[in-house]
């Protein structure tokens, strides 16, 4: 599995253009060391070449998004850690994100889009 993360408070990137090999056990460290204040994220990419990318979006939620780039969106839905970590360790076992119940699609929003 590749891995790509953005860490502002400890000033860690590995860019998600250039995703580095990760074992389970780096990808749940990285994910439980992010700071859960200023947009820090973390992002697999699959065998299959899917991405996955997670940032946290309240104090108890993170986002989990699978962006579809020529389609201008993403899926995303929201999950606890608990639900986060699970979902990583499933990752990495083979699960399709694309199976995680929920998944909700939606369009980027256009800055400058005409009325």
């Amino acid at each position: 599995m590749k891995i790509f993360f953005e860490n502002y408070a400890d000033d860690l990137l590995v860019e998600t253009e250039l995703p580095l090999e990760g074992s389970l056990e780096q990808a749940i460290e990285i994910f439980h060391n992010l700071p859960d204040y200023d947009g820090s994220y973390i992002g697999f990419v699959n065998r299959d070449g899917n991405t996955i990318q997670i940032s946290k979006y309240d104090r108890f939620l993170f986002l989990v998004e699978i962006p579809i780039y020529n389609e201008q969106g993403s899926y995303s839905i929201l999950f606890t850690y608990y639900q986060v970590k699970q979902l990583i360790e499933n990752i990495y076992k083979g699960f399709d994100p694309y199976n995680i119940q929920g998944l909700k699609f939606e369009y980027y929003v256009k800055e400058n889009a005409t009325k």
